[in-house]
């Protein structure tokens, strides 16, 4: 399924030539390769006799195979263009700013017994800033990052119908995605190279444990026990558009997680996490945190509204800031032409943890300056 992310983009009417910004566009598809289908006859008594006797009534298609196994692919394209009046940017098309992110993911999912279901596949991705400032030159230096092969792998073991035991497996990668021609990448030849000479990404590799118990109906409790290496985190520092290396560092933590359904509409939750970070050429730094959120959600509303209390990050030197607040709502409009829309408000403020960026189960992605500062953003979402 196609899908495009439309930004409600608020220009603010300003005096003289400085009207520019990005212009985001994405783009997706996905499908499952499922096991060829068979003939198989129904049969049914025939009413009119007394005796049974079987006659075919009908032939439907069913799975030659009954194993459970499907192989989802996926790709996701995005691609974000320095845009403006044709005063603030007299230049042609092909030597604005442009940052590009491809990424595919290939998974294949086997039931191997009748409680145990095994998930295996991995993904790539490849992000590309083309003439990423205008001191560059007209030839077609980038600033690239590319790994086609990350591997990941998740083992579930459904024990009754309370308890999930899950094993899981990943790897992924972050880049620095950015454009802009006297902001981010605002710089001089010289400096871009030296940039593009010493700028890595961001590569984790992480082994976890995890068990989910429904205490009760209405009741969940979670236990996660996670490990691994994070290897040349990027961070942006104060008002920052260009990242730093902030180190690596090998974590080992636990995060331990209870939700409540108070009713349909209304749920609640608290979570704990505690790690251990042990930096490279350095000591080792605990890290810990612990949230409360709720979220309510009545037909085509639905609001989120959490408060993080957390330490000092352990990579980062410069972030005194204990308190984390986050929240937003959204609202699905009915559908417009057969396509759903939703518009939303929401309010972020990204963790700056190394556990807690190693912890989350994503992808390989980009990474820009505005994604680590707090935002209030407007949005509406539509898919066909």
């Amino acid at each position: 399924m196609n899908r495009a992310v439309v930004p409600l983009l608020v220009l603010i009417c300003t005096a003289g030539t400085a009207q520019a910004q990005d212009g985001p566009l994405e783009t997706g598809i996905s499908f499952s390769l499922k096991r060829k289908a068979a003939l198989s006859p129904l049969i049914y008594p025939r009413h009119a006799y007394s005796a049974f006797q079987p006659r075919m009534d009908a032939v439907n298609p069913v799975n030659a195979d009954d194993r459970d196994q499907e192989i989802h692919i996926r790709l996701h394209k995005s691609a974000r263009r320095f845009v403006g009046t044709a005063i603030a940017t007299p230049l042609a098309p092909d030597m604005l700013s442009r940052s590009r992110m491809t990424r595919y993911v290939l998974e294949d999912r086997v039931l191997i017994g009748e409680h145990v279901t095994a998930t295996m596949g991995w993904h790539g991705i490849k992000v590309s800033n083309r003439n990423a400032n205008v001191t560059v030159g007209p030839g077609r230096e980038r600033l690239r990052t590319r790994d086609w092969f990350l591997p990941r792998g998740t083992l579930t073991l459904q024990s009754g119908h309370n308890l999930r035991l899950t094993l899981d497996y990943a790897e992924k990668l972050r880049a620095y995605s950015e454009t802009g021609i006297n902001g981010p990448m605002g710089l001089t030849h010289d400096g871009f190279l030296l940039l593009r000479r010493t700028l890595k990404p961001e590569t984790q590799n992480r082994m976890a444990v995890r068990a989910d118990w429904t205490a009760a109906p209405a009741l969940n409790l979670s236990l996660a026990l996670h490990g691994g290496r994070l290897d040349d985190q990027l961070r942006f520092t104060g008002r920052g558009t260009l990242p730093v290396n902030s180190g690596s560092a090998r974590i080992e933590g636990a995060i331990l997680e209870a939700r409540h359904h108070v009713t349909p509409q209304l749920r609640w939750s608290v979570r704990y996490s505690d790690a251990r970070v042990r930096v490279s050429g350095g000591s080792m730094v605990r890290e810990h945190s612990l949230s409360a959120g709720s979220v309510w959600q009545d037909g085509p509303w639905r609001a989120a509204l959490s408060v993080t209390r957390n330490s000092a990050p352990a990579l980062a030197a410069y972030d005194e800031r204990a308190l984390r607040v986050e929240a937003g709502v959204d609202y699905a409009l009915a559908a417009i032409g057969g396509r759903p829309l939703s518009v939303s408000l929401h309010m972020t403020d990204p963790d700056r943890l190394a556990s807690g960026t190693f912890a989350r189960d994503d992808l390989s992605g980009s990474l820009r300056a505005a994604d680590q500062v707090r935002t209030v953003m407007a949005s509406a979402r539509l898919g066909w």
